[in-house]
Formats: structure tokens, sequence, C-alpha cells
């Protein structure tokens, strides 16, 4: 009898530790700690709240819907304790963007961004590939003298008697290179780097605060194009766009916004204090428009599949545009991808072919509320694409 009951133990417990670690039961564990009262918290297990313990199987549950300011402890057979979530969230009110604007980026120092061997007397040699530099390195002194820019760099280079020290920041630290120029064939002297010191494109608004205009755009970084490594931005801004043209998606080619916009500080509308993975943020410096449209950021949990919209800029002005919520991912730390849209939109489709690059940013609204922002473009088939949570974006964004 004893034998029986401990083989009857031991099955109940590896059918037990099974159950725990299904699917359903794990995502139960990575909920969110706290999430709108309309969030589906069924599991294909017997979930119960320990207070009043019913089975949470339908996601149109109205004793949901109907909580306010609860705790919900969630369980497994009512016995083992899965998650405790707050029911009950509200969000950030902030203003809706979809506005295109010029994005200009300017570093600090310069960024290498390739290298080059240089011909000499004696063979072919690149110094600065040679002294332990890499690609995204930045340079911010030449023997302790700042560089402003690519041409600043070029000058204190020049200007150096055959050899130079280089300080430069990797990342978050901070190193010096002892770098020994050589000259060209034409007598030219060089350290065999590529710099870069800005760089431009256009982008879109994603929301910003209605009372202090702390804002948040793009919903993905700015990389550089040639190491795709973040830049770090000494001075940044935004500039307002003028859309001349759209090159329209086909085939596995992405398509494009083009427009015009100024690069000159003066015409900046916005500061760029911040180049981050989930985008960009600043301040705007005129933000008290009264026709501007207010969202509630909504948890992350509230987001479902199902219809919702885009607004964004494609043809002189912010328009909504349909979208279908496709894929809806459980994150518990901040990602940037959580979402999965398809642009269903006719008027959008005969324009852009799907999404197109100067898109990203533009804010996806669901059931009255910002649940997320357009970031990237599937180029083998570019009416699909992700989007970031808001939420993540707003708590590492705005202040």
């Amino acid at each position: 009898m004893k034998r029986i009951l401990r083989i009857f133990s031991a099955t109940f417990a590896v059918l037990l530790l099974c159950w725990y670690c299904t699917p359903g039961v794990y995502r139960v564990l990575h909920l969110p700690d706290a999430v709108d009262p309309k969030t589906d918290l069924s599991a294909p297990a017997v979930v119960s709240r320990v207070k009043d313990a019913y089975p949470v199987r339908e996601s149109g549950d109205e004793r949901f819907y109907n909580a306010q300011d609860q705790k919900e402890e969630l369980s497994l057979l009512g016995i083992l304790p899965l998650k405790t979530v707050n029911k009950s969230v509200q969000g950030r009110t902030v203003n809706a963007g979809g506005e295109a604007v010029g994005v200009i980026l300017r570093t600090d120092g310069t960024q290498i961004v390739g290298f080059e061997s240089i011909e000499t007397e004696n063979g072919t040699v690149c110094p600065a590939a040679e002294a332990g530099l890499r690609e995204g390195d930045m340079i911010y002194a030449v023997n302790g003298q700042r560089v402003a820019d690519s041409k600043s760099f070029s000058s204190l280079c020049s200007l150096s008697n055959g050899e130079c020290t280089l300080y430069c920041r990797r990342d978050d630290e901070t190193f010096s290179a002892n770098v020994t120029l050589v000259s060209d064939q034409n007598g030219e002297k060089r350290i065999g780097a590529w710099v870069r010191d800005s760089t431009s494109g256009i982008g879109t608004l994603s929301f910003y605060d209605k009372d202090t205009g702390a804002y948040a755009a793009l919903g993905h970084g700015v990389t550089d194009v040639d190491t795709q490594k973040l830049i770090a931005p000494a001075k940044g801004y935004l500039t307002e766009v003028s859309i001349l043209q759209i090159r329209k998606s086909s085939g596995s080619t992405a398509g494009e916004l083009i427009g015009r916009f100024s690069v000159n500080q003066s015409d900046a509308i916005a500061t760029i204090e911040r180049n981050t993975r989930f985008g960009i943020c600043g301040t705007l410096r005129e933000f008290n428009d009264p026709n501007a449209s207010s969202f509630e950021i909504a948890p992350r949990g509230a987001a479902h599949r199902g219809e919702a919209y885009i607004l964004s800029t494609v043809d002189g002005m912010v328009s909504s545009y349909t979208v279908n919520v496709i894929r809806v991912d459980v994150q518990s730390s901040p990602e940037t991808q959580g979402m999965m849209i398809e642009i269903t939109d006719p008027s959008l489709l005969d324009k852009t072919g799907g999404i197109v690059q100067g898109m990203s940013g533009s804010p996806l609204i669901q059931d009255g509320r910002l649940i997320g922002v357009v970031t990237h473009v599937f180029v083998s088939h570019p009416t699909r694409g992700y989007c970031l949570y808001a939420e993540w974006m707003e708590k590492e964004l705005l202040p």
C-alpha cells in the first residue's frame, strides 16, 4: 500500500510540475505587475482567484471588466501561487503625433565608420586599425584638443608631428590610442580611418506630454548607416518636413518617404536630448496645439488582436489608416518588438504599398487608447511590421 501511495504521489508531482510549465501558466507568470481591467487572464489551466475563487477562462468575463483597483492573486488549482497583478491602471494622457519630422543628430566629436588601407613606400598599412581602434569608436580629442567635427579632426591630425594621441569613447568606456600617421602616394599624412560627425533623415513624432512638451519619436534608435551603432548626440534637433514623393515598397525593396527639411538649428522645432533603442526624446518648442488629439497610454496588457489604426503623414497632413493587430507578445520587461500589425487601409496601400521608411514612430491607437508605435517593416512583406508598446516608450523616454 505504501508503495502504491509513493508511486501515486510521485506521478502526481510530475504531472503537476508539467502542468505548472505549460504555455498558459508561463503566460500568467510573465504578466506585468499591473494590467488593464479588460486584460484576458485566461489560460489552459484552472487559474483561480484566491478570494471568491472562480475560474478565469473567458476574455469577456464582465466581472473583470467592472473591477476597480483590485489585486488578483492567481493560483494553480487554488493551491500553488502563480502571480499577483493589479488590475486597475490609469495611464498618462498624451497628445498623439503622426507628423513627419526631419531628424538631425550631430555627434560629440567624430565617429569611426570604416577603415582604409594606405599604399606607402613600405607597403600597405592602416595605422588606425593597427592602433586598436574599431568601427563605432567616438574620437572626442586629438593631443588634448577638443574635436568639434570631421573637419577639425582632420586639421588637428595634420598639425601633429607624425604621431598623435586620440582620446576615444567605446560604449561607456574612455581610452586613448597612439597613432602614427603615414604619407600616402600624394604625400598627404593620414591615419586610415573614415569618420562622420552627423546624420539626418525623416521620421515620425509619436506623442508628447501636453503640459511639458516632452516628446518621444521613432520607436527605435538612430544608428550610423555603416556601423549600425547608436549615435551619441552632442547636438540634435527636429525640423519640419515637406513630403515631396513616396517611393512605394515593392518585392524585397522597402519603400521610403522622400521630403525636404532644413538642417539648420535655427529652424528647429524641438531638441533631441537622448537617442536610445526605444527612440529619441527631447522637448518641443511649441506644443500647445488645441486641435491635437489626446489619448491615454494603455498598459501593454490592454493590447489585443484585431482592428486598430495608425496616425501618419504620407501626403502632407496627419491622417488615420486602419490596420490589423495580428500578434501581441507578453512581455515582463522592456523590449522593442511587442506587437505585429498588418496594414489593411486601401488608401495607404495604394500610396505606399505598406509601411515605408519615414513612418517609424507612427502612433498605434486601439479602443480609444495609445497602445504602441510603429518601429519596423518586414522588407519581404511590407504590409506587415513591428510595433513597440507605448508603455515601454513612455517609461523609457518621458520624464
